[in-house]
């Protein structure tokens, strides 16, 4: 069979067998693109159903809006409308879509892109974008999202470019790292993107199991274009002159920029760590194309901030003072404060913003102090038992 025969074979087998698992006649099949958010958010979840016998269970976060499977057909009902998803990437050099779509009625077909769309006119809060400088948002969107885009990723491919980004997070805790990731996570799930989160927990258990250069591949690759977050990467990015080299290093490095080209994917480091003693070899182009530093914010940041707490709230308090008397505090801090505030009210049933700040200066004095130990610490002296040992 030649290579286009195979490909509609697969592809017809796999539509009756979804529409088997559905108890759907007339089968269509299609893809919902910047819907699927939209559409799994308006459906209920049914059953996974086996393919050919198979049936491969994916342990995957914000689980309502992915399959949960690698290999095998998810079921699904919206308004009464039963339609299927059927996941079989059995070849990589074919596109997805004919191994990795959906399956409706040809009666319901209509009806169901109607039932997506309206679920988009209804934007949720969690996709608000956070609070950034509006050039620095620009920049962050324009090189993950935005790059991401099909028609962007074929223009790249056409013209010879490198269909692949990699971003750097930097500056201390607290001053909106963790926002801007959540940001592109949900942008992730509107637009049927997939995503994947790398901790230094999952870096470590794939560098541990049986199979380690291949563990580690699967963290740097995506089946279609998506966004890989690894959070907190300071052990893989440390300055190899600065600190005691381990292959980890290498190894990361040879995942993320090896003879293996991974595109379609976006990469978004966050780390704490310095700039400075950040390895070389990592922030060379075609690694790191660009980094963006999350500075403490200004006070027209923290009063973008403030406005966005809930509206009781923003009434109660005097603004510019909130604004001035949080001067050089992280976002972190500040909404700590708005914590303190929210725990007073409900005891004393008044908004009491003077109380909340002394309050959050004496929780940071208290935990500055360095004579007070937390967990197991060494003892001054030895202690010596009757016998005169230790």
């Amino acid at each position: 069979m030649t290579p286009l025969s195979s490909y509609a074979a697969d592809h017809r087998r796999l539509v009756e067998a979804a529409a088997a698992a559905a108890n759907i006649a007339e089968p269509v099949a299609f893809s919902p693109g910047g819907y699927t958010y939209y559409l799994l958010k308006a459906a209920v979840r049914g059953p996974l159903v086996p393919l050919e016998g198979v049936l491969l269970r994916d342990w995957i976060r914000n689980r309502h809006f992915n399959s949960g499977t690698k290999f095998g057909i998810r079921l699904y009902t919206a308004s009464g409308i039963r339609f299927a998803h059927c996941t079989a990437n059995v070849n990589g050099d074919y596109t997805d879509e004919a191994y990795d779509f959906y399956v409706v009625a040809k009666a319901d077909y209509v009806k169901l892109f109607r039932i997506a769309v309206l679920a988009s006119r209804s934007r949720t809060a969690g996709e608000t974008p956070p609070v950034m400088p509006a050039a620095q948002l620009e920049t962050l969107r324009q090189n993950t999202i935005g790059y991401l885009d099909m028609n962007n990723l074929k223009r790249i491919r056409d013209l010879g470019g490198r269909p692949k980004r990699g971003l750097l997070l930097t500056g201390p805790p607290g001053n909106g790292k963790t926002s801007a990731c959540r940001w592109l996570l949900n942008e992730c799930l509107r637009l049927g993107y997939e995503h994947q989160q790398v901790s230094p927990d999952a870096y470590q258990a794939a560098r541990r199991s049986c199979n380690p250069v291949q563990a580690v591949k699967d963290l740097f690759a995506v089946n279609r274009h998506g966004i890989i977050f690894f959070d907190d990467m300071d052990i893989a990015l440390r300055d190899r002159n600065t600190v005691r080299e381990t292959d980890d290093q290498a190894v990361f490095l040879s995942a993320l920029d090896g003879i293996d080209v991974n595109e379609g994917v976006v990469y978004v480091f966050t780390t704490n760590c310095p700039l400075e003693l950040i390895d070389p070899a990592f922030k060379r182009p075609g690694r790191v194309d660009l980094v963006l530093h999350f500075e403490k914010p200004d006070a027209a940041l923290r009063r973008a901030l403030i406005d966005r707490w809930h509206a009781e709230i923003v009434d109660s308090i005097d603004i510019d003072t909130a604004v001035a008397e949080t001067e050089g505090y992280s976002f972190a801090e500040v909404e700590e404060v708005k914590n303190l505030l929210i725990l007073r009210y409900l005891d004393t049933k008044t908004w009491e913003w003077d109380w909340a700040m002394n309050q959050f200066g004496e929780n940071r004095a208290e935990l500055a102090k360095q004579e007070r130990h937390v967990g197991f610490t060494p003892l001054a002296e030895p202690v010596l038992n009757g016998n005169g040992h230790h």
